[in-house]
């Protein structure tokens, strides 16, 4: 499974910067705390744990060579698209900042966008995700086609520095699940 976190960690502190000056445009129904059970801020250990419960197979843990602590799996399961996954323990933290779902087949955009809004609400609009995409377009090392975001929220529930992002690229798609103050 050959997948990059360098993107989501190049990011965070612009990330977090933009996430003070749009905080109020985004609304969600559900507050963002991470991929299924896996919560941001939990250890590795905690993490691997809960895996099993979230149907995730074929589990691999790495070092990157910026010392990133790396758990690879896939989920595969009736109904839903086929989805690689990598959970993100930045270097000299063994707390989950980032969860990066990889969907092979393009195909699934409409699936899987439909799951977020049903999950989180409506998106941001148009106007604040196209700023946030031509900032960050540029860096990827393929240009997507185009980003959702969910998020940002000042709500009792909802922590500004929490995200989900949808990117669609020419032949897969990219959800990222980050938490901004873990990625520094």
């Amino acid at each position: 499974m050959a997948m990059t976190t360098q993107p989501a960690a190049l990011f965070g502190g612009l990330l977090t910067a933009l996430a003070l000056t749009a905080a109020s445009a985004a609304v969600a129904a559900e507050e963002i705390s991470g991929y299924r059970s896996a919560e941001f801020g939990m250890s590795s250990e905690e993490v691997l744990a809960r895996l099993e419960s979230d149907q995730i197979a074929n589990i691999e843990r790495h070092q990157t060579e910026h010392d990133d602590l790396l758990i690879d799996g896939e989920r595969q399961v009736d109904g839903e698209p086929v989805t690689d996954l990598r959970y993100v323990f930045p270097a000299g933290s063994d707390r989950l900042a980032l969860v990066v779902a990889f969907h092979p087949e393009v195909e699934d955009h409409a699936a899987v966008k439909e799951q977020l809004v049903s999950q989180y609400g409506q998106p941001w609009g148009e106007d604040m995700t196209e700023w946030w995409f031509e900032q960050l377009k540029g860096d990827m090392p393929q240009e997507p086609n185009g980003l959702t975001i969910w998020g940002g929220s000042e709500s009792e529930r909802q922590e500004r520095s929490r995200f989900v992002r949808l990117w669609a690229f020419d032949d897969y798609l990219s959800v990222e699940y980050l938490d901004t103050r873990l990625l520094r």
